[in-house]
């Protein structure tokens, strides 16, 4: 029908029943060299695929499928991009080709799922205290019908009173059962623990920073201490971030959206904790120097909350010393309770100045 080369091209672009954006271009620019009308060409094109689409579906549902076939997920584990049939390589978030951008329809956020995860294992516990608070009451309960019905409260021969002896029966039943409260709740962290550890990290850009706005917001509740639990999210948050590391050699703005989020997590974390990641070579520096700025913010920012409370002391300790040798007694006394306090109004105003800009 049209020119060998032509009719050529055509079956090549359709031998996999799928026909590419980018293979309908070359198609069409190609049938344009040879003068070809492109509405016509247009209506051929979409004629010859279905005939192959209905052809192909007619033979599948004819003979069984085989015994492991191979798996093809265009928008998961990507292998050629849905939108040109570039080759892609592993990790990548964006077709160098074209531009397109990976999504996985077909799953659930991870953030989701890790949360639903997070929120399964709290209910489990939830359960299990609410189970031992029961048990609890149960025995307290059966304890104290067993006390009502002992005899006298009073030993004759001396000793502890029966009333003595019970209450400390009753005490080590509470005691206990708090004991078991405490495991069930240790075990908690620890299952919630190996949940973030364990969760798998994403390929998709969209999924990449979603889970790391979440991890990076659970690292750190701006309370001045890190807690086991706050740790193990600041470790997922590190493992996060080395993936975007991986995944964002042609996708800057991914690397950058990343960046900010753990660079806005180190600047809130104690001193202890401000390393626990590194940064690509080509933002090293500039990152280091955002941090250096912030500390040295921070340090201006203590210095300008404390100094009313330093002249203040000053002036206290000085007057102490001038009617200390003028005075003595009372006076003297009274400057020094008034140092003590500006000492402690000073302390208190630089660590909430420390609270505020971690």
């Amino acid at each position: 029908m049209y020119n060998e080369q032509l009719e050529k091209l055509i079956e090549m672009a359709l031998l996999d029943g799928v026909l590419t954006e980018k293979e309908k271009q070359v198609l069409f620019k190609k049938a344009e060299s040879f003068g070809v009308d492109l509405d016509e060409f247009e209506m051929v094109l979409d004629a010859k695929l279905f005939e192959i689409q209905k052809k192909a579906k007619s033979e599948s549902s004819a003979v069984p499928p085989p015994a492991a076939a191979p798996k093809s997920d265009k928008f998961g584990d990507v292998r050629k991009c849905p939108s040109c049939a570039a080759v892609l390589q592993s990790f990548q978030t964006k077709c160098d080709d074209c531009g397109h951008e990976f999504r996985n329809v077909d799953a659930v956020g991870s953030s989701q799922k890790l949360f639903d995860l997070l929120q399964s294992a709290t209910l489990r516990n939830s359960k299990a205290l609410s189970e031992n608070e029961e048990q609890k009451n149960k025995k307290l309960e059966l304890l104290s019908q067993k006390h009502n019905s002992d005899g006298s409260l009073v030993k004759i021969f001396g000793g502890k009173s029966r009333a003595e002896n019970q209450d400390e029966e009753r005490e080590d039943l509470i005691r206990e059962m708090n004991k078991g409260r405490k495991t069930i709740e240790k075990s908690l962290a620890k299952e919630k623990a190996n949940v973030i550890k364990n969760f798998p990290v994403p390929n998709s850009r969209e999924d990449l920073l979603e889970l790391l706005a979440m991890a990076s917001s659970n690292a750190y509740d701006n309370d001045g201490h890190v807690g086991h639990e706050e740790e193990v999210w600041i470790q997922k948050t590190d493992q996060i971030y080395s993936k975007v590391k991986v995944s964002s050699d042609k996708d800057p703005e991914l690397l950058d959206q990343a960046t900010n989020m753990v660079v806005s997590l180190m600047k809130k974390l104690p001193s202890k904790y401000k390393k626990f990641t590194t940064f690509p070579e080509s933002i090293k520096g500039k990152i280091q120097s955002e941090l250096d700025g912030d500390k040295q913010r921070r340090r201006e920012n203590q210095i300008k909350a404390g100094k009313p409370y330093a002249i203040a002391t000053g002036s206290t300790i000085l007057l102490m010393i001038i009617s200390g040798l003028f005075n003595g007694g009372t006076i003297t006394f009274i400057f020094f309770v008034l140092t003590v306090v500006s000492i402690s109004l000073l302390v208190r105003a630089v660590k909430k100045s420390n609270e505020i800009n971690f």
